[in-house]
């Protein structure tokens, strides 16, 4: 008879192996699924910001309701789902190859471009890095569409007084006046030169309507179509800010003595920042229309507006906000361990490349890590480490932070900024003396200078580089003297990458709060 006791003494059944067999094949399964539904953007990870479904238009992000009125403009709200303002159709879902960017919802992009360039620079981006952020608008010089993304004319509130017979708007007119394709009606002026006249109306009108279309935004990220930007490691950096502090971060330029964010760098404003500038004084735009006209830049005229009606000035973000690519950027010393979130004059080509890094970079860190940000160096290793050779004919690196001249050949005129940047005769070695006389000998002084990364040579000029550059080529001349020839210290390059080591400090920007 089978007691109590005897049955908890009889042995537990063993699983068999059929049933184990199942219990692994579920669990796989399992695990498969959950990280396919990851990648497919419908789950993030702890601590992670969420994963976006829709490229183009978030459900999570601050979007305009009705409408905006400022300075006697009424602006129509941007209702994001396919009808009013932003016309847009994307395909549902969120794209698989955006793998690795992070939603986050709280950030804008603001492209700003030309008609006359739009078709040519903004259908890459389209395919790559805009179609991996989730919240955008795009700016222009006439109200177009390209792919059924809305561009927006920045300049129709512009003071008409200011419009009316001012050369400045006549690409403006001539674009409106087009019944065919603006390339066809571009061959009847100079669109380059035309256009820079026009681009510096556009900053602080796109500032203002920016905000009246999509407020609510933490950040306000402006940029031009021929900037890239590394937006996991823009998300990471802005992160670590505060949106209720004003801010307005760039990458510095200097006009009459005048500090402001360089508009092909991209700078940033905080939420903080923008709402002081536009709601707290309204019709800021239309206050500067007529003082544009005398000045040169669009981001020059931007920044003034905003230092005198909110008292802000840039703060001072580079390199990580960098007006550089890949091929020009100076590694180095001041340019390593520093993460990067901008590039600025990147062409089709050079914006595929850097979304394809990107991709390949998160594609490999794991679907459940953060994406960790992009240093300097990183970018020197993807780009300019498999291309790093001790010379390069008819090649310019750039380098021209010293010179070594041949004064004393009379004949010769050598420009001012090259003589202001020589040392003083007594105070070279015996190698620098001889630097001007072959490339041979221009590669001796730069081995024998400890500062030395990099040197160029042509006809009688030696100049050297205290950072190391890839540069581009040049065609080649016909007098041997006039062709350049490009050298880097190898040795010099590698052993600085070595004392380096991993970067386990990353150089974050100094942001005033």
């Amino acid at each position: 008879m089978l007691t109590r006791d005897s049955f908890l003494r009889l042995p537990a059944k063993m699983p068999s192996r059929r049933s184990l067999a199942v219990v692994v094949l579920t669990a796989t399964t399992l695990l498969a699924l959950l990280v396919a539904y990851q990648r497919l953007g419908a789950w993030s990870g702890l601590g992670d910001p969420p994963y976006h479904r829709d490229p183009h238009k978030s459900q999570y992000a601050p979007q305009g309701t009705g409408s905006f009125n400022n300075g006697g403009h009424t602006y129509p709200a941007s209702n994001g789902n396919g009808n009013g303002t932003d016309t847009r159709r994307p395909p549902p879902g969120r794209d698989p190859m955006c793998h690795g960017f992070p939603e986050a919802n709280n950030v804008l992009v603001v492209v700003k471009t030309g008609a006359s360039e739009a078709f040519a620079r903004l259908p890459t981006q389209l395919m790559t890095m805009l179609k991996c952020i989730p919240n955008f608008l795009i700016f222009s010089d006439m109200d177009q569409e390209i792919a059924g993304y809305k561009i927006h004319d920045s300049l129709s509130t512009v003071l008409k007084e200011v419009r009316d017979g001012n050369p400045d708007f006549d690409l403006y007119r001539r674009q409106k006046a087009c019944i065919v394709d603006q390339d066809n009606c571009n061959k009847l002026g100079d669109p380059k030169s035309e256009g820079w006249h026009l681009d510096k109306y556009k900053n602080t009108h796109m500032a203002e309507k920016t905000y009246a279309m999509r407020p609510g935004f933490d950040w306000y990220v402006f940029i031009d179509a021929d900037t890239y930007v590394l937006w996991p490691s823009l998300v990471h950096w802005l992160q670590k800010l505060k949106p209720t502090k004003k801010h307005y971060l760039g990458s510095v330029t200097l006009i009459n003595n005048f500090s402001f964010g360089h508009g092909g760098s991209g700078y940033v404003l905080s939420k903080a920042a923008i709402e002081d500038f536009v709601v707290n004084h309204p019709g800021v735009g239309n206050l500067y229309d007529a003082r544009a006209k005398g000045e040169c830049c669009g981001d020059y005229v931007f920044a003034m507006a905003l230092k005198e009606t909110t008292e802000l000035g840039v703060n001072q973000v580079w390199p990580t906000i960098n007006g550089e690519k890949p091929s020009t950027i100076p590694f180095g010393p001041s340019h390593w361990c520093h993460p990067i979130v901008t590039m600025h004059h990147v062409n089709s080509e050079e914006i595929n490349s850097l979304w394809d890094f990107e991709r390949r970079r998160y594609n490999k860190q794991g679907a459940f890590s953060r994406p960790s940000p992009v240093l300097i160096r990183d970018i020197f290793n993807e780009f300019f480490a498999p291309k790093l050779a001790a010379k390069r004919d008819d090649w310019n690196n750039r380098a021209d932070d010293r010179f070594y001249l041949d004064t004393k050949d009379e004949s010769r005129k050598w420009d001012k900024w090259m003589l202001d940047r020589m040392k003083k005769a007594e105070d070279y070695n015996q190698f620098e003396k001889k630097a001007h006389k072959s490339f041979d000998d221009c590669a001796a002084a730069c081995k024998s200078l400890s500062d030395c990364f990099q040197f160029l040579y042509k006809d009688g000029q030696c100049s050297i580089g205290k950072s190391f550059r890839l540069g581009q080529p040049v065609k080649k001349e016909k007098d041997q003297k006039k062709r350049p020839f490009s050298g880097w210290d190898v040795d010099h390059i590698q052993n600085f990458i070595k004392k380096q080591g991993d970067c386990n400090k990353i150089h974050w920007p100094n942001v005033k709060e």
